[in-house]
């Protein structure tokens, strides 16, 4: 599980913040939460608003390009080869920082890295000391330059290391490749992270043309192929309430030459005829993009809990009914439904949601934008008034929201009064 993720001098964000997902003292909603190994209580849901250009994306890129630079800086110049933006004010010289703190297999780490440009400043990964009850860390590398101290010099070699090393790649990558447990556990828990937009037209065009499509295995046909896995698919279509009876796969043959044809498959859905009670069947193309999106974000939730492994999501609400957005928020907080504690963080814009029935205050975050453009991020159980006063947990959030009382929102003006 994620535990905190902390970020400097990326796109709009300045100074350091801190995504944090270790719950607070706060006792609404306590099934909401789960113990680590440490029993130390986490969140599994994490909501992100905003004003639009406030930069709510900008946390999630963040930690996408994290996970990015983890899983790929191996490759030839890749840092060098990568575009990525500080803050667009910010000296030079002043490095871009990344900091994760997660657990997996039991253990509890702390990974990050600064960079500028193309030249990895510093590196370190430590990890939770299992023989103290108080909070203690273990070194088991850090790297300033081309130095690496650290318990990890006692599995492999030095020079091992040296040669391996080059100032834009990062030595969680190069080094998970030598199956180092520890160094591997970081590398393969990055690269299980989903992250997923679903507010870029682009990407949704790909993925509609991807579940249409005839000449690509597919999640969701792997999915219909294994009977149990196709009656949940098909209970979660019938909750939601979308008009889908039932999904199918039907397989077209192609002619490829008088002695050999290729089986292709294709998923449709069955609606049934009101007068007659007798299933009809569609292309998946026939149905709203709004349907096709909860079916895709089905297979991203179910891969997410059957491994119990977290998903970013950017803009979840796009396409998505305030009602079904919080069957979703439930799912992830439902114990017998998210049985391996998946997370889902998120980025919204939807308000209806924002109550104290769906979200303790420790898992509601703003971002907001000051005159200089520099972005900051809060969560609303931090947040304290002019008056140094904190959000009570009987306020109403979404209209104290839309009013402005946790800043957050668009500072708009007549169109008249924008002139220079």
């Amino acid at each position: 599980m994620l535990h905190q993720f902390t970020f400097k001098n990326f796109k709009s964000f300045k100074n350091e913040v801190t995504l944090d997902l270790l719950a607070s003292s706060i006792k609404e909603h306590p099934s909401d939460v789960v113990n680590d190994i440490f029993d130390e209580k986490v969140l599994k849901v994490a909501a992100i608003y905003g004003a639009n250009a406030s930069g709510k994306s900008n946390v999630l890129n963040a930690f996408e390009t994290m996970r990015f630079l983890v899983v790929n800086s191996f490759k030839n110049n890749f840092l060098n080869n990568k575009d990525i933006e500080p803050y667009w004010f910010e000296d030079k010289a002043v490095p871009t920082e990344f900091n994760v703190l997660f657990s997996v297999d039991k253990q509890i780490y702390q990974y990050g890295f600064s960079f500028l440009k193309d030249k990895i400043i510093e590196e370190f990964l430590y990890m939770r000391d299992h023989a103290l009850k108080k909070e203690n860390y273990i070194e088991l590398f850090k790297r300033t330059g081309n130095h690496v101290s650290g318990s990890i010099l006692d599995i492999a070699e030095t020079q091992v290391i040296s040669k391996m090393l080059s100032e834009d790649t990062l030595l969680i990558s190069v080094m998970s490749k030598l199956n180092i447990n520890h160094l591997k556990n970081v590398y393969d828990w990055f690269k299980e992270v989903r992250i997923v937009d679903y507010g870029n037209p682009r990407r949704e065009l790909q993925s509609i043309h991807y579940l249409n499509s005839n000449f690509f295995p597919n999640k969701l046909i792997q999915l219909l192929e294994n009977q149990e896995e196709k009656e949940q698919l098909e209970n979660f279509i019938k909750a939601i309430d979308v008009g889908i009876a039932k999904l199918g796969i039907v397989e077209d043959v192609f002619q490829i030459s008088d002695e050999e044809s290729n089986v292709r498959k294709r998923v449709v859905s069955y609606h049934r005829n009101p007068n007659t009670g007798k299933l009809f069947m569609t292309p998946m193309s026939s149905e709203s993009s709004g349907t096709l999106k909860m079916i895709l974000l089905y297979t991203d939730l179910k891969r997410i809990m059957d491994s119990g492994g977290t998903i970013f999501i950017d803009e979840l609400d796009a396409k998505l009914h305030p009602l079904l957005l919080r069957y979703v928020i439930i799912m992830f907080h439902n114990k017998n439904i998210n049985k391996k504690n998946a997370q889902l963080i998120f980025s919204t814009q939807e308000v209806f949601t924002l109550d104290k029935s769906n979200f303790r205050r420790d898992e509601i975050w703003f971002t907001d934008k000051n005159k200089d453009g520099i972005s900051d991020l809060y969560s609303l159980d931090s947040y304290t008034d002019n008056n140094e006063k904190k959000v009570r947990n009987d306020a109403s959030y979404g209209k104290d929201y839309i009013l402005g009382r946790y800043k957050s929102i668009p500072s708009l003006k007549r169109m008249e009064d924008t002139d220079d």
